[in-house]
């Protein structure tokens, strides 16, 4: 099945059995060195290792290593560790560490991401040579700074992301990140500057050089942001004083303590918002669309809702039934109103509630006595759109819209020639999630979701075919797909199983990693698919083996009635993680490990 060309970037799934650690062919450059490396750098649960004789060699550290200590002493900082013990302390600081030292091979290797942010290093991928490189971080303009700052965010729309477990917090909790004090040697870390962008999303920019830790707190009586930066010194900055705005009315800074940086929005009114650090170095707090009234208006027996909005947000749609139920989540949006329920008893509209679901999402929902589905936005003014909601399935509203635009309805999908083998007579829809316009989440080295969805997905395809599967893809290449059409594709195709593929992205931005299979709630037949692959897609890859989990609020899976699942391969926003989504033999590899599952639960339920 595979083919003769697979590029061999990383063998995951040479060394599997009963084994721990995966090892990758890929090379070590700290600067422009190329490292001797003895044995081929290993990964262990999705962490890279790194011989610890390495930064003797070439950072200069004095190495001291025992039977169970690790010692290295650079010239600012002493970082002490054990084998198999996930702590490290940091001159006298105590750190958790994501992975143990570990002897390997003889050789004693350490968690190379860790290291790397002590010493204020940059670890990146180089696609040319295959390699991983140590860097120093590379000194940007503040204008440029701000410039990139909007291209880095984080999941826009990304189905898999509001977890339960992993939740975000409700507005007036505290947000906390792990301090993380980082900064180059011999130098302070000093925030240079605070730049209020504004936008639909009222983005601040806090210009530091390097990655700093955090913690964060939504006040109220007064509305404030208080962001607390760690490690950073220096004299505050003059207040920023902004007029005319909606949401922000001046940036404060003051000095909290010797090691800590107090930064305070002074709001109009408290609102969510997200921080986003920036891979050279900085943090990018963006602040909810604001809802700020919401009507339900009626003409010629047809509806719409009249949204004021700063911005045209981001709208997911979820259909419900026991009563029915059509539910519109406006994305990164914080309702400026109360929540209200009210009775309508209009046309098929029984009931219209609105409330801020979440931090980030303000819930409208609309019971229903038929079905009723949303068309495109349409904006009114400044700040005003409406959203016509069509008396009828997403299916007939795609078909209406159709007849709009002068037009039959397009295919929805496209499908691959059969051939024979131990799949023929299954048919498969692959969904390589977001697409077009929605790029999914971002990484830290600007990785778009999107493109790696789509080429795990291809290579599924390929995998599925050639062992005989129909296989009937919802985009395949970068077109935008709503979530209502892919489900439809599956109907129009007759699918036997439905798999959309995926990758992560946390709240809490490189914090999360490991590969989680999401299935349809209540369902088991789904719930079967989704065990049986996240078993072969984790021996495949490697990663860690986060979970399976049902989901009763995503509308590819309420709207299919055939298994569906979601693989959530990796997470992108996580460094590490996003060095092995970005590469071919990876996507390849974790494509293989979909594949598996497909067959395997294919075969094994077979009538």
């Amino acid at each position: 099945m595979k083919r003769v060309a697979l590029i061999l970037f990383f063998l995951f799934f040479v060394s599997l059995l009963c084994s721990s650690h995966s090892e990758a062919s890929l090379g070590l450059f700290v600067g422009t060195d190329e490292v001797e490396l003895k044995h081929p750098l290993v990964m262990i649960n999705g962490n890279f290792m790194i011989p610890a004789d390495v930064f003797a060699k070439y950072l200069g550290a004095e190495v001291n290593t025992t039977l169970e200590e690790i010692e290295l002493v650079f010239a600012d900082q002493t970082i002490l560790m054990q084998l198999g013990e996930e702590s490290a302390q940091v001159d006298g600081v105590m750190y958790k560490l994501d992975v143990a030292p570990q002897l390997v091979e003889e050789e004693i290797v350490v968690p190379i991401r860790f290291i790397a942010n002590r010493l204020g290093l940059s670890l990146v991928f180089d696609q040319d040579s295959m390699a991983l490189r140590l860097e120093s971080s590379r000194e940007i303009p503040s204008r440029e700074r701000s410039f990139a700052a909007g291209l880095i965010r984080g999941s826009e729309g990304n189905e898999g992301s509001n977890d339960p477990m992993f939740g975000e917090p409700e507005l007036s909790d505290e947000i906390v990140n792990e301090p993380i004090v980082l900064h180059h040697p011999g130098e302070e870390q000093d925030l240079s500057d605070i730049i209020f962008m504004g936008g639909p999303r009222s983005r601040v920019f806090l210009d530091l050089h390097s990655y700093t830790g955090y913690q964060t707190h939504l006040l109220t009586e007064p509305d404030r942001l208080v962001i607390d930066l760690y490690g950073v010194g220096g004299e505050p900055l003059p207040t920023v004083e902004i007029s005319d705005h909606p949401v922000v009315r001046s940036i404060r800074s003051s000095r909290f303590d010797e090691q800590t940086m107090r930064i305070v929005c002074d709001l109009h009114g408290s609102t969510g918002y997200r921080v986003n650090p920036w891979p050279q170095g900085g943090l990018e707090i963006e602040f909810n669309f604001q809802l700020t009234s919401i009507e339900l208006e009626q003409s010629d027996g047809e509806f719409q809702l009249r949204l004021d909005v700063s911005a045209a947000p981001v709208i997911e749609v979820v259909y419900l039934e026991d009563p029915l139920r059509l539910v519109l989540d406006v994305q990164e949006t914080t309702l400026m109103i109360p929540s209200f329920d009210r009775p309508i008893n209009q046309g098929r509209i029984a009931r219209l509630r609105v409330s801020q679901h979440t931090p980030s999402v303000t819930r409208i929902v609309l019971q229903v006595t038929e079905p009723m589905a949303p068309l495109p936005l349409e904006q009114l003014g400044e700040g005003g759109f409406a959203l016509p909601l069509f008396s009828g399935t997403a299916s007939e509203a795609h078909a209406y819209l159709a007849r709009l635009q002068g037009a039959s309805t397009p295919p929805l999908f496209s499908d691959v020639p059969i051939q024979d083998g131990e799949l023929s007579g299954l048919t498969v829809v692959v969904d390589p999630g977001h697409g077009g316009s929605d790029p999914g989440a971002i990484g830290y080295h600007g990785s778009f979701e999107k493109d790696i969805n789509l080429a795990i997905s291809l290579y599924l395809g390929e995998f599925l075919s050639q062992a005989g599967a129909k296989v009937v893809y919802t985009r395949d290449s970068d077109a935008y797909v709503s979530i209502f059409e892919r489900p439809e594709i599956a109907a129009q195709a007759k699918a036997d199983l439905f798999i959309s593929v995926h990758t992560n992205a946390h709240i809490q931005r490189g914090t999360a990693r490991g590969t989680e299979t999401l299935y349809r709630a209540n369902d088991p037949a789904s719930e079967l698919l989704a065990r049986t692959v996240q078993d072969e897609v984790v021996q495949s890859i490697t990663l860690a083996n986060r979970r399976i989990w049902g989901r009763s609020d995503l509308a590819v899976f309420n709207n299919t009635k055939m298994p569906a699942i979601m693989v959530e391969v990796g997470f992108l926003d996580h460094p590490d993680e996003e060095v092995l989504l970005r590469a071919p033999g990876f996507q390849e590899a974790a494509a293989q490990g979909i594949f598996n599952g497909i067959r395997r639960f294919y075969l094994e339920n077979k009538q």
